[in-house]
């Protein structure tokens, strides 16, 4: 398989280790889009959003999508950047916007609070597991290349992570499910959702994250919306060894740049619906809304003291 534009490649390589990801430490404020369809996966990665997070059912804030669901979402994003690697010319890999479209799975059984029984947990096992299985089937799209040519390998089209909350009845993170978790993602990159919103520590949960290897953290700073809880989110992008933290809550194209400018954060979650979208109804996401939201997150360049860990509402952070 292999779509107009993309560069031939001799040889798909395993999971990405660090070295060969310099994408994830991008120059520019990330902005990530919540959506619920494959639509929107496409829309954000046209409007140049770096990323998407791709739900199912936004009206009990964000569950697992069907596993053809996340097969036609890679198919689309690969689609746009290969148009957008076509246009850019044979030395694409050289562009500032060479890197892949992050395309971010949400790992959650159901709606409601983030303690999962026993079952839910196998269930989430599972769907990471084969999806999984599903990147590395489609690692033509989904791995680093080696190109005839090149001498370090081309990125993806796509990088696929997951996000995912797990917490116990004390309302603290289940360890044991998590690890579980990120074990079996197969080195994808981890975000924790806004369940770190519903410890009991919200400080002492995000100093756990690192050790347990979660790569990033969706949060409103414990508070309804991201910019009430910016004095939080500030303290934890200023916390060395952390995973990078993600602004969510209630962030929109016409708060970025304050959001921004408050946390001290690189890294915004948002959703961008159509104004024509019922709450509960399917969110279908507005293209206008993510071009501006990216036009403002990168008039602002790079924020000061943005060199530690950082990154935006239950479960999906929009």
């Amino acid at each position: 398989m292999r779509l107009a534009g993309s560069a031939p490649s001799l040889r798909h390589l395993s999971s990405p280790a660090p070295e060969t990801t310099p994408w994830r430490d991008m120059p520019h404020v990330v902005v990530e889009i919540c959506t619920e369809d494959v639509e929107g996966v496409r829309l954000s990665a046209r409007a140049g959003a770096d990323r998407a997070e791709l739900c199912d059912n936004l009206g009990a804030e964000g569950t697992t999508p069907s596993i053809g669901t996340v097969e036609s979402a890679i198919f689309a994003a690969s689609e746009e950047v290969a148009q957008r690697r076509a246009l850019a010319g044979p030395h694409w890999a050289k562009q500032p916007d060479a890197a892949p479209f992050g395309l971010r799975i949400m790992i959650r059984p159901r709606g409601g609070s983030f303690v999962f029984s026993s079952d839910e947990g196998r269930a989430m096992v599972a769907d990471v597991r084969r999806m999984a299985a599903l990147a590395r089937e489609m690692s033509e799209y989904t791995r680093p290349q080696r190109v005839a040519g090149s001498v370090a390998p081309q990125p993806p089209a796509v990088e696929i992570g997951f996000v995912m909350g797990v917490l116990t009845s004390e309302h603290v993170i289940d360890r044991g499910l998590l690890r579980l978790l990120i074990d079996t993602a197969d080195g994808a990159p981890v975000t924790f959702n806004k369940a770190i919103d519903a410890t009991r520590d919200l400080v002492e949960a995000y100093g756990d994250l690192g050790g347990l290897g979660v790569d990033y953290v969706l949060t409103s700073g414990g508070s309804p919306t991201a910019l009430e809880g910016a004095e939080v989110l500030r303290g934890l992008v200023s916390t060395p060894g952390g995973p990078r933290v993600i602004a969510a809550g209630h962030v929109r194209p016409a708060n970025t740049a304050e959001v921004i400018e408050r946390t001290g954060v690189r890294e915004i979650h948002m959703r961008c619906s159509r104004d024509d979208c019922a709450p509960g109804a399917p969110q279908r996401t507005d293209e206008a809304k993510v071009r501006r939201a990216v036009e403002a997150a990168r008039s602002l360049g790079r924020p000061a003291g943005a060199d530690s860990g950082s990154g935006a509402d239950s479960g999906t952070g929009a």
